[in-house]
């Protein structure tokens, strides 16, 4: 088996969107179609996640002792555990090259926030990447994309976050599993035809969030940053035949990893 390059899948969304057991069931997704996979868990203060971390920032970084040796709260520790894991980069790149794995699977801390607005996660993610080909798994949590309102923001933080991270970015609407057929396919028809999504928001809102809803979608339009949302179950190991098929056409315009 001959490795043509490694391929950086960051995955990001908010706290509790599901990042963790998407990263460990895409895992075993790549594996079981014969690709070599790293894991990569950026979150030093996770207890027990879902997956066996090839490389782990807990082990640079002891969130515990940061917490109580500077008297921090849960996410100023994670903030100051961030910023000393960055001087560590280096290192935990090299680590990740030496698992000489296809597909590295990274993910990003549970408070999104505090890793996409300071400086440690911009750096953290260049770090890490080098000059490999590099995209992001932008989760949207079903519990809030359900509603017209909530998918509209949740698109315009992945929006902010692709900004931030400057890679290409897949929209992937998590724990699909909890919705109806119906709404499935409304969410998606709402990423790829923004006047029913406006529809939608005209019908469930009113006042100045309509006309704020208004404006947003005028200027998505205008620039064109709206994109196709993958419906995708980590619980029920389904839409990863598509989400690869994504990742593979950003990654190599659709071609396979070897000849």
């Amino acid at each position: 088996m001959w490795v043509l390059s490694m391929f950086f899948i960051f995955v990001v969304g908010t706290a509790g969107s599901g990042k963790s057991l998407l990263t460990a069931s895409l895992e075993k997704w790549l594996v079981e179609s014969d690709l070599s996979v790293a894991v990569v868990n950026l979150d030093p203060g996770v207890e027990s996640p879902p997956y066996s971390a090839d490389v782990d920032i807990r082990e640079y970084v002891n969130y515990g002792e940061v917490m109580e040796n500077f008297g921090l709260g849960p996410n100023g520790a994670l903030v100051a555990s961030l910023d000393m894991g960055v001087s560590s980069v280096d290192d935990l790149r090299e680590e990740i090259v030496e698992t000489e794995s296809n597909y590295v699977l990274v993910d990003c801390p549970g408070q999104m926030e505090l890793f996409a607005y300071r400086n440690s996660g911009p750096l953290m993610v260049s770090g890490l990447r080098g000059d490999d080909p590099s995209l992001s798994l932008y989760l949207l949590d079903s519990n809030i994309a359900r509603t017209a309102s909530g998918y509209l923001s949740s698109m315009l933080l992945g929006l902010s976050i692709n900004i931030r991270f400057g890679l290409p970015q897949l929209s992937i609407l998590s724990k699909s599993d909890i919705l109806m057929e119906d709404e499935i396919e409304e969410i998606v028809q709402w990423g790829s035809e923004l006047h029913l999504l406006e529809e939608a928001l005209e019908q469930s809102s009113e006042g100045l969030v309509r006309e704020y809803a208004k404006a947003i979608l005028d200027m998505l339009g205008s620039i064109g940053t709206m994109s196709d949302t993958i419906p995708v179950s980590a619980k029920d190991m389904t839409g990863f035949d598509i989400l690869y098929g994504e990742m593979q056409r950003i990654f190599l315009g659709g071609d396979n990893l070897y000849e």
